[in-house]
């Protein structure tokens, strides 16, 4: 690869010395023919929660072991705390520090930041500014990761690929004197097409990360009548995907040999454009696709961070999390136990495919499967999922979540089918005890009985289903294990109403203990108890949280409440309604 790489930047030197220089013209029937095969590949995988363990691991600067970094605009972060990353920029001129109040929610929050160092021009750098610049950020104290002179495949700054890799290699031989940074390359995911991403990368030594700005938007340069080859060239329109956009750069990393973490360093879904159209019913399910499937189908990308606002430099398309349904959305990816949320977390889980042959042990019973569905032009596909030919659940949305009692099986030999738009999967899987493997028997030592519910003085009473609905902010949820009323207080399945609410939610098998965290607010009930604790203070229970058919369930006025919700009841319709 560095062979390749230095050739590449001896033609660049030379066509420095001859003048301006010529890029190669792209064979645009071979580029076309290599967008739409990219656009028109089915994916259709299902995915576990696997270990972290599993995850691929490149010893990068700053890297960590598993999971992924989620992030946003540090300014415009606040309904969506805790994050693993804030997302900020410094300038090659004006002020010398970062941005406020991002400074101030830098200094005093657990985070990593990723500083995107905007370069106008890269005539007559000033080192000693820079230097200045890294001194400053320096006394932050605080893991950061320096993106020095993005985008440059479509700006002036690749204008002379050979100075811009000089450029960025005196700049990454600063910036690795300090131990807390770490240098990021990345360009844009399209760029200009006769721009070749190889053409400007340094070199390994000289990059810790490499990341790319990932835009999914409707139009191409907001061209209501895009012509479709360009929204082919470009992947735009019906083509923006963020599973597809990312394509060309990892076939890029493949290519030439690039073994290092990956980000999307910023990156968003367009939601309005400058003509004040509103695409709800298009950018749903792609954020969806960004923040689910991108780390389902690549799992060595360790960080995203979502720019949610508007997009300045065109006055095009606007990336706003503002509008409920997408904070629903995003809250609901960053409770998945894969991300990252804080500088020093360890994830619960990596989304790894069901045929890697991982043990899983059931959680309250349940091994929650997952389907990465993704047919051309299919945003609507529902994805079901069957065991032994026998219908078990459905799922219409992105990341097609299906929560398998593993109790509803016998122990020994099971298929398990997934269909979505025509086309089905079979897997085989084994079931022993509260574990379950894909493709050959349990490991052994991960094989446990199923929990019992011990007997208690109102088990009568617990194990009648109530009748009661639970209605959050006007959607009916759903539960394998319906609500019951034990002493006129309903009690409801702890993990599904948490996450109902976007909380994450982790389960310490040995204390019986569930801890929930959704934005600044963390809450831990333990069974028994008839104590919940909110951020660390003591709130009394009318009924303590119980095992139900090896549910945990829990009262959910108390639970709602711990989180500023406005809990209600109908008695008439037996409904409980909760409003945040």
């Amino acid at each position: 690869m560095k062979k390749i790489i230095s050739a590449i930047l001896a033609l660049t030197l030379f066509g420095a010395a001859a003048g301006a220089y010529n890029f190669p013209e792209p064979d645009w029937g071979a580029l076309l023919s290599e967008r739409k095969t990219m656009e028109t590949a089915t994916d259709f995988e299902l995915y576990v929660e696997g270990s972290p363990e599993s995850a691929p691991y490149y010893g990068a600067k700053l890297e960590p072991r598993a999971g992924t970094y989620l992030g946003m605009i540090a300014e415009y972060s606040e309904p969506f705390l805790p994050l693993g990353s804030y997302l900020t920029y410094v300038q090659d001129f004006g002020q010398p520090d970062l941005y406020y109040p991002a400074n101030s929610m830098i200094r005093n929050d657990n985070v990593v930041t990723m500083v995107g160092w905007t370069v106008n021009s890269l005539d007559n750098v000033n080192y000693d500014i820079i230097r200045a610049r890294l001194d400053t950020l320096s006394k932050y104290n605080k893991p950061m990761f320096i993106r020095f002179a993005n985008e440059m495949n479509c700006s002036n700054l690749g204008d002379d690929p050979d100075k811009y890799v000089q450029v960025f290699r005196n700049v990454a031989n600063m910036v690795h004197e300090y131990p807390n940074f770490a240098v990021v390359w990345s360009p844009n995911d399209m760029g200009a097409l006769d721009r070749p991403f190889e053409y400007y990368y340094p070199g390994d030594e000289y990059v810790d990360w490499v990341g790319i700005s990932c835009y999914m938007t409707k139009y191409f340069t907001n061209e209501p009548n895009t012509k479709l080859v360009d929204s082919q060239y470009f992947m735009t329109g019906d083509y923006a995907w963020a599973t597809n956009k990312i394509k060309p750069f990892m076939k890029f990393l493949s290519d030439y040999g690039i073994q290092k973490p990956v980000m999307i360093s910023e990156g968003g879904v367009a939601r309005l454009n400058s003509f004040g159209d509103d695409y709800t019913g298009w950018n749903e399910p792609r954020m969806r696709n960004m923040l689910w499937n991108i780390i389902m189908k690549y799992p060595q990308v360790k960080m995203i961070n979502y720019f949610n606002r508007s997009y300045g430099n065109f006055g095009e398309h606007y990336y706003f999390t503002d509008y409920q349904s997408s904070v629903d959305i995003f809250n609901e990816a960053a409770a998945n136990g894969a991300y990252l949320r804080s500088a020093d977390a360890s994830p619960n889980f990596v989304f790894s495919p069901a045929n890697n042959g991982e043990t899983l042990a059931a959680h309250d019973g349940i091994v929650k499967l997952y389907t990465l569905a993704y047919f051309a032009n299919r945003p609507d596909v529902t994805v079901t999922y069957k065991i032994d030919g026998v219908w078990i659940h459905e799922a219409n949305s992105i990341p097609y979540i299906c929560n398998f009692d593993i109790n509803s099986i016998t122990d020994g030999e099971h298929t398990l089918t997934i269909e979505a738009a025509g086309q089905s999967k079979k897997y085989k899987l084994y079931k022993r005890g509260n574990a379950m493997c894909f493709g050959r028997e349990p490991d052994p030592s991960a094989i446990q009985a199923p929990d019992v519910p011990a007997p208690s003085d109102n088990t009568a009473a617990v194990f009648e289903d109530a009748g009661v609905s639970v209605v959050l902010k006007g959607k009916e949820l759903s539960f394998d294990q319906p609500p019951v009323i034990v002493d006129g207080r309903t009690l409801v399945p702890l993990r599904a109403i948490f996450e109902a609410m976007a909380a994450a939610v982790d389960w310490d098998q040995d204390t019986k203990t569930a801890t929930a965290r959704r934005g600044r607010v963390t809450v831990e009930i333990t069974i028994g108890d008839n104590k919940l604790y909110k951020n660390g203070e003591a709130v009394e229970l009318d009924v303590p949280a119980q095992l139900v058919n090896d549910r945990t369930m829990v009262p959910a006025r108390a639970v709602a409440e711990a989180f500023d919700a406005v809990v209600g009841w109908d008695g008439d319709s037996r409904t409980v309604t909760i409003e945040y």
